[in-house]
């Protein structure tokens, strides 16, 4: 996740500087934050390629969960016995047995 920072501030110091040079020329603040978008967009598309790629990749880990931590070896064992507890207790849908009957009967 240190790309994804990386890249945020470098696009965001590009958006900054491009805004404060067209408020300096008079711009006005609605053209000067339009075109400070555009030319930072752009600058992280071209010039920061590597960076961009490899925040996207971080994000995309991490959103499917590859950069989620193991679980302990208690957090296991509690989940295994939630799991124990509960098997065949409940009704499921879709099994042989009603939901009147244990699922072992």
């Amino acid at each position: 996740m240190v790309r994804v920072f990386k890249y945020a501030v470098i696009r965001l110091a590009v958006f900054f500087v491009v805004w404060g040079a067209c408020m300096l020329l008079g711009l006005g603040w609605i053209f000067s934050t339009i075109a400070a978008a555009v030319i930072a967009l752009a600058a992280g598309y071209l010039f920061f390629n590597d960076l961009r790629t490899g925040a996207g990749s971080d994000v995309a880990s991490a959103w499917e969960g590859r950069g989620k931590r193991e679980q302990f070896k208690s957090e296991q064992a509690d989940a295994d016995a939630e799991d124990s507890y509960t098997e065949g207790r409940y009704f499921e849908p879709g099994s042989d047995a009603g939901p009147w009957e244990p699922k072992g009967k």
